[in-house]
C-alpha cells in the first residue's frame, strides 16, 4: 500500500498579493501624466478648431461684405440709361423732395449742383455710435411689376430719370410720382422715362445693442433705416480712393493713377480698411471699382 502524500493546506488569504504603496504611487503619477497630456490635446485641439471657425466666419462675412460693396459701387450713379460720364452741359439733376432736398445725406444734387454718387460723411443714426465716416452710394433701382408691367410704389423713396434728366417728386406717393412722370413725359425724350426706386446705402463702422462691427444702412423713407451687421469685431474703417488721370491721346500721353485719402469727385477705385476689434493690426480690405469714375474708359468714341 502505497503511502499518501500529504500537501500543505493552502488558504485564500495566503494567495492574495496587494500593490505596494511605492507600486501605487508610480501607476498613479503615470496615470496622472497620460490624463493631462490627453486632456492638454484635447483643449488644443478645441482652440484650434474655434480659431479656425472664428476665421472662416469672419472670411465669409468678408466675402459677403465685399460683394455688397462691390454691388453698390458698381450700381453708384445708375439712373436709367441717364449717363454721369457723358458730361453733358444739357444735363439736369433736380430734388424737389421736401424731406431729402434739405438733408445732405439725401439730396440727390450736392452743393456744386451735381450728383455726389460717391459720399464720405459724419454719420448719425438713432442709437447707433459710429466709430468711422460712412462711404454712401447713390443709385436707382427697379422697382418690382405688376402684371401689366407698371412699377409697384408703397411709398419707398423714388426718382425719375430720362437720358439727360433725373429728378425726384415732391413727395414719394404713388401721386407724387405720376405726376413727375406725366411732366417727364410731355418732354421730346418721354419715352425714356424710367421710375426707379430712390437707393442710399451707407457703409459705417460702429456699435449698437452692445454689438461692435461693420454695419450697412439703407435709406428707408426719410431716414436711415435699421442696421445690418456685416462683419462683427471690426472697430474703425478708412477710406482711400484711386483717380485716373492724363487719358491716352495717341501723342505719347498714357494714363496715370493718382491715389487719396479724400473724396474729390467720383473715384475709379475705393478700398476700404477695417480694423480688428481683438487685433489691432489685423487689417481687412475690401477693393470696388466705381461706375463712372474712370473717365479714360468712359470716354466716347470719336
Amino acid at each position: 500500500m502505497k503511502n499518501k502524500k500529504h500537501y500543505p493546506l493552502i488558504t485564500g488569504t495566503q494567495n492574495i498579493k496587494g500593490f505596494s504603496l511605492i507600486e501605487f504611487l508610480v501607476a498613479s503619477a503615470l496615470s496622472m501624466i497620460v490624463l493631462v497630456a490627453v486632456s492638454k490635446g484635447y483643449f488644443t485641439a478645441r482652440q484650434l478648431n474655434s480659431a479656425a471657425d472664428s476665421r472662416m466666419s469672419t472670411q465669409q462675412d468678408l466675402r459677403n461684405a465685399a460683394n455688397m460693396v462691390v454691388r453698390d459701387a458698381r450700381m453708384a450713379g445708375s439712373f436709367g440709361c441717364f449717363s454721369m460720364a457723358e458730361g453733358n452741359s444739357n444735363q439736369t439733376i433736380t430734388d424737389n423732395n421736401a424731406a431729402t432736398s434739405k438733408s445732405d445725406v439725401f439730396k440727390l444734387e450736392n452743393t456744386a449742383g451735381n450728383m455726389g454718387v460717391v459720399r464720405q460723411i459724419t454719420f448719425s443714426a438713432t442709437g447707433f455710435t459710429a466709430t468711422s465716416d460712412a462711404l454712401v452710394f447713390l443709385y436707382g433701382a427697379e422697382y418690382a411689376k405688376d402684371k401689366d408691367g407698371k412699377p409697384v410704389i408703397n411709398g419707398e423713396p423714388s426718382v425719375l430719370s430720362t437720358c439727360d434728366t433725373v429728378v425726384r417728386p415732391a413727395g414719394d406717393a404713388k401721386a407724387d410720382v405720376d405726376k413727375e412722370e406725366t411732366a417727364l413725359k410731355a418732354g421730346a425724350r418721354g419715352n425714356e422715362v424710367s421710375v426707379l426706386r430712390y437707393t442710399v446705402n451707407a457703409y459705417v463702422t460702429g456699435s449698437i445693442g452692445g454689438q461692435t462691427g461693420l454695419f450697412r444702412f439703407q435709406l428707408n423713407g426719410n431716414t436711415w433705416g435699421s442696421p445690418q451687421l456685416l462683419v462683427s469685431d471690426v472697430t474703425g474703417a478708412a477710406f482711400r480712393y484711386m483717380y485716373v488721370n492724363n487719358c491716352p491721346d495717341g501723342e505719347g500721353n498714357t494714363e496715370t493713377f493718382q491715389y487719396s485719402n479724400n473724396l474729390n469727385g467720383i473715384p475709379a477705385f475705393v478700398r476700404i480698411s477695417l480694423t480688428g476689434a481683438k487685433n489691432p493690426n489685423q487689417i481687412y480690405t475690401i477693393d470696388a471699382a466705381i461706375r463712372g469714375g474712370n473717365t479714360c474708359a468712359n470716354r466716347s468714341l470719336s
